[in-house]
């Protein structure tokens, strides 16, 4: 029994893996490099639903912050085509193109102050899994490659 519950949160876990996530053979990235995605071919690719959770994040954003949004290529061949957003000075995060969704890669912190775990506790279950799985930098930061496919998942991005 403790051996099919540990298999079972081992599996749980690797689903938060960056290499996990870069061999989804749902949520394929958009990774050509020697073609420049019009934004009729990201949109067609990302689908309808994926387009307006951007719009959403982007909106939230527009709210706080003058951003602007950099179509790149970032960091070798397995990341792909995707969004580098931030403001005049700030980088914020890489919103990643996936087939049928978007992935959100940001850095974080450790949790240090009373707001910041009140907004962990406010997270899912799912969201918990990524912010605890993050790949690591720093001391007690990391990365998140969060994959937002509903508002269940926008919502712990901030957006609702």
């Amino acid at each position: 029994m403790e051996t099919e519950l540990a298999e079972r949160t081992k599996e749980k876990i690797e689903q938060y893996s960056i290499e996990t996530i870069f061999e989804n053979k749902v949520y394929k990235r958009m990774l050509d490099k020697q073609n420049i995605p019009s934004e009729a071919e990201i949109k067609e690719y990302i689908g309808k639903k994926a387009v307006e959770n951007i719009e959403t994040i982007k909106n939230g954003l527009e709210k706080i912050f003058e951003i602007k949004t950099e179509l790149k290529f970032p960091f070798g061949n397995n990341y792909g085509w995707g969004y580098k957003v931030g403001t005049k000075s700030k980088h914020l995060f890489y919103l990643f193109f996936e087939k049928g969704s978007i992935n959100i890669m940001l850095q974080i912190g450790g949790i240090t102050t009373g707001k910041e775990m009140e907004k962990y506790n406010n997270l899912s279950e799912e969201g918990k899994k990524y912010w605890e799985n993050k790949h690591p930098c720093g001391k007690n930061g990391g990365w998140i490659h969060y994959r937002v496919i509903n508002k269940k998942q926008l919502k712990d991005m901030g957006y609702s």
